[in-house]
């Protein structure tokens, strides 16, 4: 009797926790861009060692849709347990290995999926740290061929509350081309730090 108890308490925690979760906004826009929130470690990932919360969004139209001008444009938004600034080394590895993960590459399966990154630092203002880069990852999705994400990342250092928010914005598209000044305008909510 004690560990069905037991059992069926873990669930409802479990259950109220991922609720809780996808109730918040670390990135703000609006309710038209689609919405998935997830916990670290990662399911898919577990090799990126943080704790915290990710929040990824979609635009409200073309993500998957081959010659859209939103295909595989989006933002991603990390709330991690990390009390100092994160290198542009940091961002590549971790790139690496969430894009491998999503792509369920390991070291006998996928292999020819592999992701591989290239994140340079551009600009230091204040608590946050901007990047550049691209990453060549597998497009599961939709071609079912290797693609280029050009990707922009703020990280912003919460010194008070120990971690870091990272804000990663993704488009196969040039930084020219028009869908990055959606993407440039999109920014974490004000209360980022608190999350």
């Amino acid at each position: 009797m004690r560990k069905t108890l037991f059992i069926i308490s873990l669930f409802f925690t479990v259950f109220v926790a991922a609720q809780a979760i996808e109730k918040e906004n670390l990135i703000a826009l609006d309710s038209t861009w689609g919405k998935e929130m997830f916990p670290f470690p990662i399911s898919f990932a577990k090799n990126i060692n943080y704790e915290g919360i990710a929040e990824v969004r979609f635009p409200p139209k073309g993500w998957r849709t081959i010659g859209h001008d939103y295909f595989w444009t989006y933002t991603y938004a990390w709330s991690i347990d990390v009390n100092s600034k994160i290198t542009a080394t940091e961002l590549t590895t971790n790139l690496e290995k969430y894009f491998d993960g999503l792509n369920n590459v390991t070291k006998t399966n996928n292999l020819d999926q592999k992701a591989s990154a290239s994140i340079n630092k551009t600009k230091r203002k204040g608590k946050t740290t901007s990047f550049n880069g691209t990453v060549d990852t597998y497009d599961h999705f939709a071609t079912n061929k290797r693609i280029i994400l050009n990707v922009l990342i703020e990280s912003h250092y919460c010194k008070k509350e120990k971690k870091t928010l990272l804000l990663f914005k993704f488009s196969p598209k040039d930084y020219k081309h028009k869908v990055w000044e959606t993407l440039k305008s999109i920014q974490l909510k004000d209360d980022f730090c608190e999350y």
